[in-house]
């Protein structure tokens, strides 16, 4: 890679908007000596952009696995519902059949995790009143926070607890668990297996792996 060439990224929504900005990408630029150039976008088209080469590196929210690349775990996730108005700590089978669910899109990733889920406790996309479809979690968050009150459903979304921290530290939005259940997911780090020795690679693993974003329950705990 020349002294000129941008070290190019592509990482999902929750990953890029949420986890790297700031001090992660500085630190990153400054060890590499390399401008930093992020795109946010979907697993899929990360996964293609890496093997490509249009990325350097993939952040991605789920092992969508290819035989022509590195997969390194990096993370552990947890997706929890949120809302505009407090919830209990944790909500019932019932209680969640209530809810008007704004649900992501057909296909993503992230809605895999969630049907998996749901099928656990006997529940679907289909049972609730009433779902609108969002292909990232900004525009979740942001449609439950205007979301109209009624009385009879409460407007939720389930996502990351990670994109939701500044609004639960500042009281705009609430959280809960569903039947005292954890949704886990796993966040990977992804590049082209004849790159797997090269020294930027390692010292950028080796960066990500120390970024560990404080949530409510690490605040808690400690």
């Amino acid at each position: 890679m020349s002294k000129e060439e941008n070290f190019k990224v592509g990482a999902s929504y929750t990953i890029g908007s949420y986890i790297l900005p700031g001090e992660p990408v500085m630190e990153i630029s400054e060890k590499i000596n390399r401008k930093v150039n992020i795109k946010i976008t979907t697993c899929d088209d990360i996964i293609d952009g890496v093997k490509q080469g249009d990325f350097s590196l993939g952040l991605i929210e789920s092992p969508l696995f290819d035989d022509e690349l590195i997969y390194t775990k990096w993370m552990d996730d947890k997706l929890v519902v949120c809302a505009s108005k407090p919830l209990p700590e944790s909500l019932s089978r019932e209680e969640l059949k209530r809810c008007r669910l704004i649900a992501r899109k057909k296909g993503s990733p992230t809605r895999s995790v969630i049907t998996n889920f749901l099928e656990t406790i006997g529940l679907s996309y289909d049972t609730f009143e009433s779902l609108s479809e969002i292909d990232n979690p900004t525009a979740v968050i942001q449609n439950v926070k205007w979301a109209k009150p009624h009385k009879e459903y409460t407007t939720v979304g389930i996502v990351s607890q990670i994109s939701i921290q500044y609004e639960l530290d500042s009281g705009t939005l609430y959280k809960a668990s569903i039947e005292d259940k954890t949704i886990n997911r796993e966040f990977y780090i992804i590049y082209k297996k004849e790159d797997q020795n090269r020294d930027y690679i390692q010292e950028i693993e080796t960066i990500l792996k120390n970024i560990i974003p404080q949530t409510e329950d690490d605040q808690l705990a400690s």
